[in-house]
């Protein structure tokens, strides 16, 4: 049986009237004090509000020693999306000073798997898991502009693979009998090819 919480009829004025927040937007707010954000969306460009606020985060923490700063907590579920978003989040996660933590919160597929590695440190919750594909695209246009489109394309899935190499212990070896196929991973293959540090069964271990 649904339940439904039932606000006194003058807050529920102030919300219909503009004067208060939504509970989603108040839940933000209260995550957002906290450094928590959740993940539990397609990768795309709406993860530019993500990286503003990672920068200032950074500017905030500019006068506080990194390892006292307080670390920022990204709780992923998604099954992957757009490349470009995730390259740019990455690359901003990568230039912060302020610590970066990356959580499975159940499914990092695909780019939210390469942004789960991202962070400097990497959790799983126990019945989390993780896929590496190849990704899929489809183009449109000229004969000329769709191949332009797949090579540029070709060399982000290529990129990719070095960076999940680069931040687990998957090897070329490993990684290319592998490409061809949906490659899932449970909690404990995560920590086993070092794509997150170790499987979390307490929330204590993210305060």
């Amino acid at each position: 049986m649904d339940f439904e919480l039932q606000l006194p009829e003058e807050i529920t004025n102030l919300m219909n009237g503009g004067g208060l927040p939504s509970p989603e937007m108040m839940n933000f707010y209260v995550d957002e004090k906290d450094r928590i954000f959740f993940i539990d969306f397609e990768i795309d460009q709406s993860l530019i509000e993500i990286e503003r606020k990672i920068l200032q985060y950074n500017r905030i923490d500019k006068d506080v020693p990194v390892e006292q700063r307080k670390p920022i907590k990204l709780f992923i579920y998604s099954y992957g999306g757009e490349l470009d978003a995730m390259f740019s989040f990455i690359d901003v996660v990568a230039l912060s000073k302020t610590p970066v933590w990356t959580i499975n919160a159940g499914i990092a597929m695909s780019a939210a798997l390469v942004m789960l590695l991202s962070g400097q440190k990497r959790f799983a919750l126990p019945h989390s898991t993780a896929l590496i594909h190849s990704g899929s695209g489809g183009t449109q246009g000229t004969f000329e502009q769709s191949k332009m489109a797949m090579d540029y394309y070709e060399k982000q899935v290529v990129k990719m693979r070095e960076y999940i190499m680069a931040h687990s212990t998957i090897d070329k070896k490993t990684m290319t009998k592998n490409k061809a196929k949906d490659w899932y991973l449970d909690a404990n293959e995560q920590v086993n090819f070092g794509i997150v540090d170790k499987i979390c069964d307490d929330v204590d271990e993210f305060n």
